[in-house]
């Protein structure tokens, strides 16, 4: 997902490569925290959750418009709780 979040932004360096990897892992344990599967977000996850982990990533990197992407994960983070399926139904 690191690459794929670069190739968006136009970087190609390595110089933010720890801090984006460190708002990769940040958007997994906060999806993980509404009681999204770990498995679903861990193991090679789907497009939901690959858009809305990258779309938080983007909240901090695109700062011109952060405060859109944080309201697209926002609602992005709300769908995803409504699914029953990406929902951990033995509790988070």
């Amino acid at each position: 997902m690191l690459e794929e979040i670069k190739k968006i932004q136009g970087i190609n360096h390595t110089e933010f490569d720890s801090m984006i990897t460190i708002w990769i892992n940040s958007a997994k344990l906060d999806l993980k925290s509404i009681g999204i599967v770990n498995a679903l977000i861990d193991n090679n996850p789907d497009d939901l959750i690959k858009t809305a982990i990258i779309t938080y990533v983007l909240s901090f990197i695109d700062v011109p418009n952060s405060e859109m992407y944080a309201q697209s994960y926002r609602l992005q983070k709300d769908k995803l709780r409504h699914i029953s399926a990406y929902i951990d139904s033995n509790g988070i």
